[in-house]
């Protein structure tokens, strides 16, 4: 059971493995991930069309064994595609809770919900269980660009649709009322209450016009036809009106306040002064831990810059840690762009949806078992404002504690020193430190508390 214990803690930690699996399954570019997306859609189309193929009666009675045989294999392939995504993520909770992460979970729960509930009982609650299969086909839109573009295109439209949708709700309501008045009061009619009226304005003004509910009077029939001319009007034409108008309406506003502030001192923000416009980005790729983009950008005075390169990475983070006897807390590794093994504060990444003060109180406990103190944020840096897009915060962590070994993923080596004051500022004046986002906020302590 221990060995057990070892394999599966050394699996968890196997950072190589989770960056291989990683590659595979959730890049494409590679011939690996190609075939893997290849084989993945190709999963996922047939295992829709067993659940049409099931919902036949004929094809269900002659081929149902079958189907359900194909049907396990594919619950157990998209049940190890879940678990493997979840492996490997930089962020598990955050794919987990992720548009696709929940579809990626649809896809694999309806079997096991007919082995929980079983098929004689709750044969109805089965059938509707196994119904939900058909949501593998949103899995799709992992692989189309064009469907990322739509679910980002009305999320951008959704406070324009709500908008729309709560004119056209207030109008059925005004106009199904305006007919239960005209039609309520004839015997045996339809229109016998507001909901009914509504229900009738909603399938007319939409064109549909089942007939189910027509009215007989002059007054009602006529008011029927004004609706639905009303609906050709609302439905058909609004929306490339009303967007064009908007986008019309919001370039005059622009262009008038533009005009308007030639000669007034504007009130923008100093931070972004001189700002480049981008024309064009293009992700040249895209790594768990290297992310490169090539924008073509147009400067102030005009000048376009067809190609210029930016590095994205995620919030770094480094430590200041003093003991309560006012030693400083340090560590010391290998650093293979350098090719040196040098001091360093303690320092790593914020996780996806994670706080900085959190990564920095994080990686301080896991790299040298060190927590408590009081925290303040110390500073805040760019390695190169140039073309790198993230910030290093620093903070500055007074009477820690040492409360823990050191909890050090596979890919980290790495050894705990103690230093004092009187050692500390002796390495920095020789330069032991090459690491300038540790230099920063090192001086700045000396500086600020010199004795």
């Amino acid at each position: 059971m221990k060995r057990l214990k070892n394999l599966w803690k050394q699996l968890m930690h196997n950072e190589m493995l989770k960056r291989k699996i990683y590659l595979i399954i959730f890049e494409s570019d590679t011939p690996a991930g190609k075939a893997f997306d290849v084989a993945l859609i190709g999963c996922i189309l047939l295992s829709i069309l067993i659940v049409i193929a099931e919902s036949i009666q004929g094809v269900s009675d002659v081929a149902g064994p079958y189907l359900r045989v194909m049907e396990y294999l594919f619950t157990f392939f998209f049940t190890a595609e879940y678990l493997l995504r979840l492996y490997c993520s930089p962020s598990p909770k955050g794919y987990a809770l992720s548009f696709f992460g929940l579809v990626d979970l649809l896809a694999t729960l309806p079997l096991y919900l007919t082995w929980l509930f079983g098929p004689a009982r709750y044969l109805l609650i089965v059938r509707t269980f196994r119904l939900i299969r058909v949501f593998r086909i949103f899995k799709l839109f992992n692989f189309l660009e064009e469907g990322r573009l739509l679910l980002h295109s009305l999320r951008v439209s959704s406070p324009k649709i709500g908008v729309f949708f709560l004119f056209v709700l207030i109008l059925v309501i005004s106009i199904g009322t305006l007919m239960f008045m005209v039609e309520g009061q004839r015997p045996d009619t339809d229109f016998d209450n507001i909901p009914n009226c509504i229900y009738w304005a909603v399938v007319t003004l939409t064109t549909v016009g089942y007939g189910d509910i027509t009215p007989v009077t002059p007054m009602g029939r006529f008011l029927s036809a004004v609706v639905m001319l009303l609906g050709y009007t609302i439905i058909a034409v609004p929306t490339g009106i009303v967007s064009a108008s908007m986008i019309q309406a919001r370039q005059n506003k622009t262009d008038k306040n533009s005009e308007s502030d030639k000669n007034k001192p504007t009130k923008t923000n100093p931070l972004e002064e001189g700002k480049w416009e981008v024309m064009e980005s293009e992700y040249l790729i895209r790594r768990p831990w290297l992310t490169a983009r090539r924008d073509t950008v147009k400067m102030p005075n005009g000048v376009v810059i067809p190609e210029y390169y930016v590095l994205e990475y995620p919030t770094w983070i480094n430590v200041i840690a003093i003991t309560e006897e006012g030693d400083f807390v340090l560590v010391r590794q290998y650093r293979h762009g350098l090719g040196e093994t040098r001091y360093e504060l303690c320092a790593g990444v914020c996780e996806e949806g994670e706080e900085p003060l959190t990564s920095a109180q994080r990686e301080l406990f896991e790299e040298t078992g060190y927590s408590g103190g009081q925290w303040e944020l110390w500073m805040t840096l760019s390695a190169n404002a140039s073309t790198m897009n993230n910030l290093t915060y620093c903070y500055l962590a007074t009477g820690v504690q040492r409360t823990s070994t050191q909890h050090l993923d596979s890919t980290e080596d790495l050894s705990v020193h103690v230093v004092s004051r009187k050692r500390l500022y002796q390495m920095l004046k020789r330069g032991e430190f090459r690491q300038a986002l540790m230099v920063a906020p090192l001086w700045k302590y000396f500086t600020t508390y010199p004795h």
